[in-house]
Order: C-alpha cells, then structure tokens, then sequence
C-alpha cells in the first residue's frame, strides 16, 4: 500500500536522532510517522507499548497494513508487569506516552531493554518527555491537514437554583484565592486542598446542569440522518441522554461493545459516551459531534476536538456552554476553526482573556537571580536548583535581570512581566533541588 507522507513525517524521518516525542491532534497520522521511521531505520524489532486493547489491535492492522514485521504490539498493562522484564527491542514506541507514567505503567521503562525510543501524544505531560526525549515534532493546526468542519458554540442557561449555588461557589473560591495569594508556598497546601474541592464542586454543577440534557437530545434528532457521536463528562448524564433519545451508551459502568461494533459499521446512527471513548477511536465518517459538556483546560479541549480530525468536510461540532459560568473560558480557542456562536454568551467572554490568571496566583512561586540560579523561598532560607533549560528563556524574557516566576502542578511555566501574566510553555526539564553536599552552579 502506497501513501503520500505529509511535510512533517518527512521531517520527522531526518529530526529523529534516537529519541523524541511527536506532538500531534489524534488522527494526524502518528501512527503512520512511526511506521515510517521503522521502514526507514530497518530496526530488527519493534515494540508498540498502547494503553487500551482497542488501540493494540488498530495498531496491528495498521502494521499489517503496509507491511511491518517483527513488531510486538502489546499494552502499558501487560508491559509493566514482572514477566515483562528483560524485554529487549531496536526501537520502542510509546503511544499515548501522557498515559504511560502512571506508578505502576511506568515500569514497563525499566522492564524493556531498548535502543531507540519514539513517544506520540497529543498532550505529552512532564513525565512522559523525561522517559521519551523533548518534543522534536509539534503538528500545527494548519500541518495537520484537518477537515474543514464547523464548530457550533450552543449557550445554555444555568437554572435559578443552578445559578445561587454556582455563585456561592464562586464566591468562596474568590476568597480562597485571595487567601492563597498571602501565603508562602509551605502553608499553601491545606488551602489549596480546600480550593480543589470547591472547584470541582463548582465544575461539577456545571456539568450536570439541567438544560444539557434536552439540548442535546434536540441536536441529535437534527442529525439523525448522519452518523453521530455524544460525548458527555458524568454517566448520570449520558443516561438521561439515552433513555430519552433511545441511542446507546457506552462508558466504564456499561462498556456496551455490541453498540461500539454497531456504530463502527454504520448499524446505529448513534452513539453516546462518556469522557473520550479510548483514545485512538478511529470512526472516519462521523458527521456530527456533540460535546455535552467538557473540561475547560486546554489539553482536553485537544484531545476532544482532537475526534474531529477524522470527520468529513461537511461535518458539524456542537459544544454546549453554559453562559456566565467557567464555560465560557473555552470560547478563546474558537478562532482555531471555522465557527458559529448560537445564543448569548457574556460580553466578557468574547473579549479576548488572559487565561493563567487563576493558575499563576495559586502556584508555587520560584526565583531566578541576577546570576541564572534559580531559588525558592523556604522558611526564610533560598534553596538554590540545578541548571534548567528554561533559565534561558526567562532570561531573555527579563532581559538578564533578577525575577519572579510560578509553576503549575501540569508544569507550565508563568511569568508576570508588565502586569500581564504570560506562559512560557510546559517545563520541559523538572527543576532538581542542589543537595547541601554539591556546588551551586554559576
């Protein structure tokens, strides 16, 4: 089987050095790019670690596909155990390698004996980049050869009760906040502990509010002429979804496969989940996306829009937002596609927005000193850090001088520079604390 390689495979064949990450949307074709570099290396064995059994046997055909041999396919599960241990292979290929740093997947680094390393991920985290390299290939929007498909931003309403409690809400959190911003970084955590929880809490009544459910089930009878997939964050939701609309569903309480398989071959027009389904679903004629309601974090909102990358050029994607709530958020990242805002949302929400607000203040803060060391303040002691490659690009942010700046728990990097809080990207390297015993390095 012959297949045109897109630019960045092709660049990918000549980066490639022996370790690395490809960042890419799913359905971009990484799989393909790694198939490449195994044709094209002549590795004498191959191992695909995959989180899901599902992605294991799409794996295999793909290989089969064009022809790959000596290669085992096997998941981060089976990998990890005790019997694994002294695998060895040319070339291993971690697939969803974001997933693979779990305490115990993790093992399956130590179980294989390995050359090369290649990891593929749409949200590659901190973790996964210190098994599998730097990220060496980052697929743009515009390289990833996405459909032209249209994205519908539907603003639903919170009901009065919905609305008192999301308010409560919001104002204990803004005094929590407040809270954290006077704290040092050691008195933090029984805060923080307390804000998580109102947060969720927050996000929680968001999710579920009432006016998702029939909105939902009025745009599945619009489209029930094409093939469509629902995707919801609580069960509880899907069900209601489904006991009124009278589609499957399909989540981890009621792994329903015989309606996964019907919906695959185009024997149901329907299908409602919860969360993503596993990544690497592979459906190519979806006509219509429904997204119930989502996270609001980036890499989320990725990896779900991350679906339509297989949708025909006449799809649709629907997202229900409720207004004047942290739904709204996501209406930043609408100028990344071909859209359409359906109802009112708030001005504000409009406008353009500084995303990290929140995340800066609530993160822990480290400084960087007129002589490239980075420190944190302990108890009124510096505790210094080893050198990290992002000591350059703060240094070139604050034009060599001494400055401030926070890390996120996801590791990403903020710094305030002329009262505007801006992200200097994903830590690629963690910072590591200088024992008492080693020199500081100048």
């Amino acid at each position: 089987m012959t297949y045109t390689p897109y630019e960045w495979q092709n660049r990918l064949l000549t980066r490639f050095k022996g370790k690395g990450v490809v960042k890419a949307f799913p359905g971009t074709g990484k799989t393909y790019a790694a198939i490449l570099l195994i044709k094209k290396n002549r590795y004498k064995n191959t191992i695909v670690a995959v989180p899901t059994r599902k992605l294991k046997f799409q794996w295999a055909e793909e290989l089969k596909k064009y022809n790959v041999i000596n290669t085992i396919v096997e998941t981060f599960h089976i990998l990890s155990k005790e019997r694994s241990f002294g695998l060895k292979c040319d070339f291993l290929i971690v697939d969803e390698c974001h997933r693979s740093v779990s305490p115990i997947f993790r093992r399956l680094y130590q179980n294989i004996s390995y050359n090369n390393i290649l990891g593929l991920s749409a949200t590659p985290n901190n973790e996964s980049l210190d098994f599998c390299g730097d990220v060496i290939i980052e697929v743009s929007m515009e390289e990833a050869q996405i459909s032209d498909f249209k994205v519908y931003f539907h603003a639903i309403d919170l009901s009065l009760v919905e609305k008192t409690k999301y308010d409560e809400y919001t104002l204990s959190i803004g005094r929590y906040l407040g809270k954290l911003k006077r704290l040092s970084n050691e008195k933090k955590a029984k805060t923080r502990k307390m804000l998580d929880s109102l947060i969720f809490k927050r996000r929680s009544l968001v999710y579920l509010a009432d006016s998702r459910v029939p909105k939902a089930v009025e745009l599945l009878e619009k489209n029930k002429d094409r093939p469509t997939l629902v995707i919801c964050k609580r069960i509880e939701q899907a069900n209601k979804i489904a006991k009124r609309s009278g589609y499957p569903v399909y989540h981890s309480e009621h792994p329903d496969e015989k309606a996964l398989f019907n919906f695959q071959n185009d024997k149901i027009p329907a299908l409602l989940s919860v969360g993503m389904l596993a990544e690497g679903y592979d459906k190519r004629n979806i006509g219509c996306l429904i997204i119930v309601s989502t996270a609001i974090t980036e890499a989320y909102h990725i990896q779900s829009i991350g679906r339509a990358v297989r949708l025909p050029d006449n799809a649709d994607i629907h997202i229900l937002l409720a207004r004047k709530t942290t739904d709204e958020k996501l209406l930043q990242f609408r100028y990344m596609y071909n859209h359409e805002i359906i109802g009112n949302f708030s001005r504000n929400a409009l406008k353009p927005s500084n995303p990290w607000i929140e995340q800066y203040y609530i993160s822990d803060e480290f400084f960087l000193d007129s002589e490239g060391r980075i420190f944190q303040k302990i108890s009124g002691e510096k505790k210094y850090f080893k050198f990290n490659p992002i000591i350059s690009s703060l240094e070139k942010l604050f034009n060599y001088r001494s400055c401030r700046f926070r890390i996120t728990r996801d590791n990403l990097v903020l710094a305030k520079i002329g009262g505007r809080i801006i992200s200097l990207g994903l830590l690629q390297e963690p910072l590591e604390k200088i024992k008492p015993y080693e020199k500081i390095n100048v």
